[in-house]
């Protein structure tokens, strides 16, 4: 049954709850500053802010230890607090440039500890075969905040201006903050005693690099989103010269992107995740190049359809390997460092991309994206088969599920 897990286990359904209101209200803020801050200072002010809000992600392995050190609802809690607080000044202050990209990028920290907290907390909520589906269930919970936010984030700074906005953001917080920290039926984290944080990052580090399954994951993520994040970059451009798509055409194409995110992991919560991993990065690859190839908006909808519907799965397998192949007391740590390699593609994919745009159009460039991801299949299938087979044959560490 698609909902058992939100019916059965009320602390899941705490934190699915959490995780759909503050990533929605995450991108409504994101999307009316965005707005706003282009509105009122220009180009160059909105780079600064995209920056302020993506470099703090390149904290990914120190902030993830923590969630190695620490408890992890303790850790969400103080993240989510922390978040309102920061977004009530940003309100509240109006603050001049400098100071709001440093309120922004302070955001963004607490934003990149609460990640692996979060992925580390849920095999402390479902028994150990349920993961899959949990992350399923997750997925679908965050990609409709993801979907919906930044339309409704525009909606909003219309209606009601800025600091409105920003302040419903802030409650988001503050209501994601209490249902985490209504949650009792959690299994006991894993302890990481009195070890020196130095050690916990350390041994989280040596796992990245040793656990041959986290390294394919971990290569997935940087090679295929160096080249999905340059559908960002070609979308706009091929939809107005090559398909001649309003601007409310343009928006349905990357609605229905989020909507393949929101319905893709609702067909694979029980699949294999190996093959889930190879479904993803196919469908992303095949529904590029279809949307590169259209020369009509319908097949275009289709394509963008099926790459979310990709992109989607591939969270969804991410992160059940890796909770199904990494000690309990590193899983932060490791979450943190792999989340960090999707960050560092995409400033590589936006770099590049402004350069290849001009010398080979959005078509050219949404087909060298499809293409590059259907070359990622290749590397990293082979990887994870082997790395599978060699975790099958060896005896695993100490189970990340309890």
């Amino acid at each position: 049954m698609a909902l058992s897990l939100l019916l059965t286990q009320p602390d899941f359904g705490r934190y699915w709850a959490a995780r759909l209101v503050s990533y929605a209200g995450d991108q409504i803020a994101r999307t009316a500053l965005l707005i706003a801050v282009f509105d009122r200072h220009g180009g160059a002010a909105l780079g600064l802010l995209l920056i302020a809000g993506t470099a703090p992600r390149l904290l990914g392995p120190a902030l993830g230890a923590l969630a190695d050190r620490f408890d992890q609802r303790r850790i969400i809690v103080v993240c989510d607090v922390a978040q309102a607080l920061l977004y009530v000044a940003i309100a509240v202050l109006a603050p001049p440039v400098p100071v709001l990209l440093a309120l922004v990028a302070a955001a963004a920290t607490a934003a990149t500890a609460f990640t692996p907290a979060g992925r580390s907390l849920l095999p402390r909520l479902v028994a150990p075969d349920r993961l899959g589906t949990a992350n399923a269930q997750l997925a679908v919970g965050v990609n409709l905040g993801f979907a919906a936010g930044p339309a409704l984030g525009g909606l909003l700074l219309a209606g009601l201006g800025l600091a409105p906005t920003l302040l419903l953001n802030a409650a988001t917080f503050v209501v994601s903050a209490s249902l985490v920290a209504g949650l009792r039926t959690l299994s006991s984290p894993a302890s990481a005693g009195a070890r020196p944080f130095g050690v916990i990052l350390r041994e989280g580090l040596t796992t990245v690099h040793g656990n041959p399954v986290v390294r394919a994951v971990a290569t997935g993520f940087l090679v295929m989103v160096a080249f999905a994040a340059l559908d960002n970059v070609a979308l706009v451009p091929f939809a107005r010269a090559g398909l001649e798509a309003s601007a409310a055409q343009i928006g349905l194409l990357g609605s229905l992107y989020g909507a393949g995110m929101v319905l893709g992991p609702l067909l694979v919560a029980r699949a294999r995740m190996d093959l889930v991993l190879y479904a993803a990065f196919a469908a992303l690859s095949v529904g590029t190049l279809l949307t590169g190839a259209s020369s009509v908006l319908l097949l275009a909808f289709a394509g963008q359809a099926l790459a979310g519907a990709g992109a989607g799965w591939h969270n969804v397998a991410a992160d059940t390997l890796i909770q199904r192949h990494v000690p309990a007391d590193r899983l932060g740590t490791v979450f943190g460092t792999v989340y960090m390699f999707p960050y560092a593609a995409e400033l590589i994919a936006y770099a590049a991309g402004a350069a290849l745009l001009t010398a080979v159009g959005g078509r050219g460039l949404l087909l060298i994206s499809g293409l590059g991801v259907a070359a990622t299949l290749g590397v990293v299938g082979p990887l994870l088969a082997r790395a599978l087979r060699g975790a099958a044959a060896a005896p695993q560490p100490a189970p990340a599920l309890t």
